[in-house]
């Protein structure tokens, strides 16, 4: 009977250390800077995911769709939610398709007296042909487009292999602002394959602070018309990188098989992950590919109230245990 009691007190302790656990699992990280021009950065409503204020340009709810769980880079205590490109509808939307051109892209309006753009996102990818942020200005919100910026560009020597990742705060001068500017996702994962990647934290900005004028892009324009999605538009194959900085890692997820049901309200469609890891990038920090692990931020750690509540717990444990063992004897 004794050993019985003692087995239970320990397992209600454990119970209570994973619950406390579970908590610190969420990915938190720094809120968007309060300028953002981006509508819905973060792809939710609410505690749901959404692709609000977002196009995709292959039409509605047809490529891009959403993921929601807390492995996700997230800036408070909401699950994390981000756009997806991959097999399966995820958290709702589309399906991803393999070896083709996926457009998602939203239009802000912007003061043309202002040429200094600031950008930064929160990104993942596993196999991926390319994955890159184009930036564009244009005289109305339907165009014609000049493509102005590239502040990310990548392909799968630099893919993060699963680990979320962060960029930098970054920054370029233009010659001449815009009334309107496209800021458009692109990626394309190979074929065979049944992910690419995932973004969310978009933060897109203009002020008056430039620096020196970055040099133009070679091809300046791209079509009022969107482009096919099985087709690359060739702003997107023309464009070179332009130097786009080393990003800072986020530890965060591998790929899993399967999107978990989210701790709040969200919608239940599964989703479906790599099968295999990709190869280790250099600029990333790597978790293992193939389980689902949620790691804490770094800047994560227990509350008060947590660490009072195990302590207590612990001290109850022993005491009852001393207790008993000396009923025992008696």
């Amino acid at each position: 009977m004794i050993k019985n009691r003692v087995l239970v007190s320990i397992l209600i302790l454990l119970a209570l250390l994973g619950s406390g656990t579970a908590v610190l699992a969420q990915t938190i990280v720094d809120p968007l800077p309060e300028n953002n021009l981006i509508e819905n950065p973060w792809f939710r409503e609410g505690n749901r995911p959404s692709l609000a204020g977002w196009t995709d340009a292959a039409g509605n709810n047809v490529i891009w769709s959403l993921s929601q769980k807390q492995s996700n880079p997230s800036p408070d205590q909401v699950i994390g939610t981000s756009a997806r490109l991959a097999f399966g509808s995820g958290q709702g939307g589309g399906t991803g398709q393999d070896g083709v051109d996926s457009y998602l892209y939203q239009v802000v309006a912007a003061d043309p007296s202002l040429t200094h753009l600031q950008f930064k996102i929160h990104w993942v990818t596993q196999w991926i042909d390319r994955a890159a942020v184009t930036i564009y200005g244009g005289s109305s919100a339907d165009g014609p487009w000049t493509a102005v910026w590239v502040p990310l560009d990548i392909d799968q020597s630099t893919s993060t292999g699963g680990a979320w990742t962060q960029t930098e705060l970054l920054d370029t001068t233009i010659s001449e602002g815009f009334p309107f500017y496209k800021v458009e996702l692109f990626g394309r994962y190979p074929e065979g394959r049944q992910q690419g990647a995932k973004y969310t934290g978009v933060y897109f900005a203009i002020d008056g602070n430039g620096g020196e004028v970055a040099e133009t892009l070679p091809t300046p324009t791209e079509a009022a018309s969107q482009p096919e999605p099985t087709a690359q538009a060739a702003a997107e194959t023309a464009l070179p990188p332009t130097n786009t900085p080393m990003p800072t890692a986020v530890p965060d997820e591998a790929q899993p098989t399967a999107e978990p049901d989210a701790a709040v309200a969200v919608a239940a469609t599964p989703e479906p992950d790599p099968t295999q890891p990709a190869p280790r990038p250099t600029r990333v920090l790597r978790e293992t590919a193939v389980p689902d692990i949620n790691i804490p931020p770094t800047n994560n750690t227990p509350s008060t109230i947590y660490l009072i509540i195990i302590g207590i717990l612990l001290l109850l444990v022993i005491v009852l245990g001393i207790g008993w063992a000396r009923a025992a004897r008696n």
